[in-house]
């Protein structure tokens, strides 16, 4: 397989931090670039879009991966149909409000002081779950300190009223999901309507939190080299 540029979009905290679990483990012909957000502006998904599209790799072919918060965004970039975009990976993600589609109004209750004094500790418990260690707590806080209240408070609002099931339908390159079966964040209800949606996509489910690359690297990297493999043919 020819060497090909893994895209990784990171979650809420848009550090980027929380990927090195994953990249210490990807294989050698998957060439990382680590996207990452402004932690001080509080951007929407609109505001970041054309920011990534234009980071993204000038030649050679690529995969993106959306975690969480970016699934929404690889989807919006996907439908860009970038010439050199070979698939697209979407993990622990969604497509509108995870919440459901009749909690938009939560927005609006949405502000900075909700997260200017946020638990780190309570934050493992909801991603990291029972596969917390010292070393994964160390890498939340980490990545969380790098962001303010401000830029949390907006990028949660915009998930709670995005919507690219179209997008989704509308992808024109293979899908793998990537899910964790035990992930209290984003519910199973996300999982199965992306799978109605495109029923096409493949499907890898891990004994994992929402945090699946943090707590299954190994597994993961695994997973994801072999769809790229398999759609680079």
């Amino acid at each position: 397989m020819e060497n090909i540029t893994l895209v990784l979009m990171p979650g809420l905290d848009g550090s980027g931090v929380l990927f090195r679990p994953l990249l210490e483990r990807l294989p050698s012909d998957l060439i990382p670039q680590v996207i990452t957000y402004p932690a001080t502006e509080p951007l929407g998904y609109g505001e970041l879009l054309p920011r990534i599209i234009a980071a993204l790799p000038v030649s050679g072919p690529f995969v993106i991966l959306g975690e969480s918060f970016s699934g929404p965004l690889a989807l919006m970039i996907a439908a860009q149909r970038p010439a050199e975009l070979k698939g697209v990976i979407l993990c622990g993600t969604f497509v509108r409000n995870p919440l459901g589609p009749h909690w938009g109004w939560l927005r609006h209750l949405v502000s900075p002081l909700l997260f200017r004094w946020h638990s780190h500790l309570a934050e493992a418990r909801a991603l990291l779950g029972g596969y917390s260690t010292p070393q994964l707590r160390q890498l939340l806080r980490e990545a969380l300190s790098q962001v303010s209240p401000r830029v949390v408070a907006r990028r949660i609002r915009e998930v709670l009223q995005v919507d690219v099931r179209e997008e989704l339908r509308q992808c024109p390159v293979p899908l793998l999901d990537l899910r964790g079966t035990h992930d209290t964040v984003v519910r199973s209800q996300n999982a199965r309507e992306v799978r109605t949606l495109r029923p096409d996509a493949q499907l890898a489910d891990f004994e994992a939190p929402h945090l699946i690359l943090q707590t299954q690297p190994t597994d993961a990297a695994k997973v994801i080299a072999e769809f790229v493999r398999r759609i680079s043919g």
